[in-house]
C-alpha cells in the first residue's frame, strides 16, 4: 500500500465528515470573538492528520468508522486548542503564516478561545454516545483525553522552566519533550483503538509516542533554525530562550566566551534579541555539529519507535511507521 497516498485519499474522502463533526460544536455563525475566532484558527491551515489517524487506526483494527469520528474531531480541537495557548505563552504572533487568534482578537479574547476549545474537546466526545459507543467506551476515551492534557501541560511547565535554567541537561530535555510529546501526539491512535476494541495495544502504543514524540520535537528544535515553521521567522526558539538540543548540545562543546555570549542571547528578552544574534547561535550550532547532532538523535529515535511498531498488527504497524517518518521528514 502506498501510504502517503492513501492518507491523501483519506483526506480528501474523510475531511468533510470532521469537519461536520467540529462544527457541531462551532456554530459558523455563532457568537462574535469566539466561534468566529475558532473557525478563522482552524482556517489558517492544518491537515486533519491526527484525526485521519484515528480514523485508520480504528479501521485498520476493525472499529466502525462513525463510532470514531467525534473522538477523531476532537483529536483535531486539542492540536488546535494547545496552539491558540502556546502563540499567547510564547508571544508569537504568526501561525501558519497568518495573524495568531491572541493578535487578531486580542490576548483577553485568544485566552477565552483556548478555554473555549478546551471544554469542546470533551464535548466532542461525549458526543460518541450518538453513533451508539458505549459509555464505559467513552469513559476510556475522556481518561485518555485527560490524560494527554494533563501530560502535555505538565511537559509545557517543564519547557517553561528549563528557559530560566543556564546548565541545561540532555536528560532534563528528554522528560521535557516525552511530556509535551508523548502522548499528544498518540492520543488519536490510542482512541481509533479503543473504539475498535483492542486496548490490549494501547501501552506499546504510548512507548511508540514515547520515541516518535521527542523525535517529532527534535525535528522542530532544526526547522525552526532553517525552516521557520511558517512563522515568516527563523530562529523564534532562540529568541524565545528555549533550551532546545541543540543549545544543550552546542553549549557542553563551546569555549567559555562562546559559552557566555549564548546564554546572553538566550537570556535576553524576546524583543530584544536580535536577527544577528540568532545568527551568531546559529553559526555557533553549525561549528559544533549541533544540528548534525539532533538530526541524529532524531533518527535513533525513529528507529526505536519502529521496534515497538513491530509488535502491533501489520496494518496498524504500517500507519505507525509512516507517522514516524513523516515526523522527521516534514518540512514545516
Amino acid at each position: 500500500m502506498n501510504m502517503e497516498g492513501h492518507i491523501e485519499r483519506m483526506q480528501n474522502e474523510k475531511a468533510h465528515l470532521i469537519d461536520k463533526e467540529i462544527e457541531s460544536v462551532f456554530p459558523k455563525k455563532g457568537l462574535k470573538n469566539l466561534d468566529d475566532a475558532v473557525w478563522y484558527h482552524l482556517g489558517t491551515g492544518g491537515k486533519r492528520l491526527r484525526p485521519i489517524l484515528s480514523i485508520m487506526t480504528c479501521e485498520a483494527l476493525g472499529g466502525e468508522t462513525k463510532k470514531i469520528l467525534p473522538f477523531a474531531a476532537s483529536c483535531e480541537i486539542l492540536h488546535n486548542w494547545l496552539l491558540v495557548h502556546d502563540d499567547i505563552e510564547d508571544g508569537d504572533k504568526i501561525r501558519r503564516n497568518q495573524d495568531a487568534v491572541w493578535v487578531k482578537y486580542g490576548t483577553a479574547h485568544g485566552i477565552n478561545v483556548g478555554d473555549y476549545m478546551c471544554q469542546k474537546v470533551y464535548e466532542l466526545i461525549l458526543k460518541s454516545k450518538k453513533y451508539g459507543v458505549a459509555d464505559s467506551i467513552i469513559f476510556k476515551l475522556l481518561d485518555a483525553m485527560v490524560t494527554t492534557s494533563v501530560r502535555t501541560a505538565e511537559g509545557q511547565t517543564m519547557d517553561i522552566n528549563l528557559r530560566q535554567n543556564n546548565n541545561p541537561t540532555e536528560k532534563e530535555y528528554m522528560d521535557m519533550v516525552t511530556g509535551k510529546t508523548a502522548y499528544y501526539l498518540t492520543v488519536a491512535i490510542v482512541g481509533g483503538a479503543i473504539v475498535a476494541g483492542r486496548d490490549d495495544l494501547l501501552n506499546n502504543i504510548i512507548e511508540f509516542g514515547k520515541c516518535a514524540g521527542p523525535a517529532f520535537q527534535i525535528r522542530d528544535d532544526v526547522l525552526d533554525l532553517t525552516e521557520g515553521k511558517g512563522r515568516n521567522e527563523i530562529g523564534r526558539d532562540i529568541k524565545e530562550g528555549k533550551r532546545s538540543i541543540l543549545v544543550i548540545h552546542c553549549l557542553k562543546r563551546c569555549d567559555k566566551n562562546e559559552r557566555e555570549k549564548l546564554l546572553k542571547i538566550l537570556n535576553k528578552d524576546v524583543k530584544q534579541t536580535t536577527d544577528k544574534d540568532v545568527l551568531y547561535a546559529k553559526k555557533l550550532f553549525e561549528k559544533y555539529g549541533s544540528i548534525d547532532y539532533a538530526d541524529k538523535k532524531s533518527e535513533e529515535l525513529i528507529i526505536k519507535a519502529k521496534k515497538v511498531s513491530q509488535k502491533m498488527p501489520p496494518k496498524l504497524k504500517e500507519i505507525l511507521d509512516f507517522f514516524a517518518d513523516y515526523l522527521i521528514k516534514r518540512k514545516k
